[in-house]
């Protein structure tokens, strides 16, 4: 009788020791879980380590190359066009005010891995193309109400030679065309229409593709 007891008391603690353990795993995942879920609002990281972990973050919000975007060339509506947007400098600015010239438009914002590497590009492109009648300006999906300082301070550190606005939620919705992700950069041609459109960075395929549709754009008649 006692051995019986000692054994269903063993049998008892082993099954009770299991589901502690099975309850305390469950709870360190879900701790690990929300604090790996949220967002880094902090200044840039620029370590090594410190991209990886925006890379790892961002490839689930945002593609992690070029993928499919609506077909091109295609026009934004007039109101699209229309629509005013602010910049960082407090100055307001449209689409249609570009009109005659070849835009990079960047949606991009501060906490995206795969913005943080292609902005040197657009650095490069910005200063590359200034003189063929190319304007690049970066408009962030982030609030202007509570990130202004964030983005000035990124804008500066990065050193970003180009215009940094801001896009309300209609205007990102339709430059983004219903894909999700970003960045996205668009091509868009001397009259208005959208030559080319990258959902997602990969230096080895958008950058060639980029300055492909550029060259393209700026040859072409307005």
């Amino acid at each position: 009788m006692d051995n019986q007891s000692n054994t269903g008391g063993k049998s008892f603690w082993n099954l009770t020791n299991i589901g502690l353990i099975a309850s305390g795993l469950i709870l360190v995942a879900a701790i690990t879980s929300a604090y790996l879920s949220k967002d880094d609002t902090s200044l840039p990281d620029n370590s090594p380590e410190g991209i990886a972990k925006l890379n790892n973050r961002a490839l689930n919000r945002s593609a992690g190359r070029p993928s499919g975007p609506p077909a091109t060339p295609y026009s934004f509506s007039e109101k699209t066009v229309q629509t005013s947007f602010k910049l960082l400098d407090g100055k307001s600015q449209k689409l249609a005010n570009y009109s005659g010239k070849v835009l990079v438009l960047d949606i991009w914002a501060t906490w995206c891995g795969p913005c943080r590497q292609e902005i040197p590009h657009l650095i490069k492109i910005a200063g590359e193309y200034k003189n063929r009648g190319v304007e690049v300006v970066g408009l962030t999906t982030e609030n202007p109400a509570t990130d202004t300082q964030l983005v000035r301070e990124f804008s500066r550190q990065y050193k970003i030679n180009y215009s940094i606005g801001w896009a309300d939620r209609f205007f990102d919705n339709e430059l983004m065309s219903g894909q999700n992700g970003i960045p996205q950069t668009l091509i868009i041609g001397k009259d208005g229409k959208v030559v080319k459109h990258f959902v997602g960075f990969n230096a080895r395929i958008s950058i060639p593709q980029m300055k492909d549709a550029l060259d393209q754009a700026v040859s072409a008649g307005g």
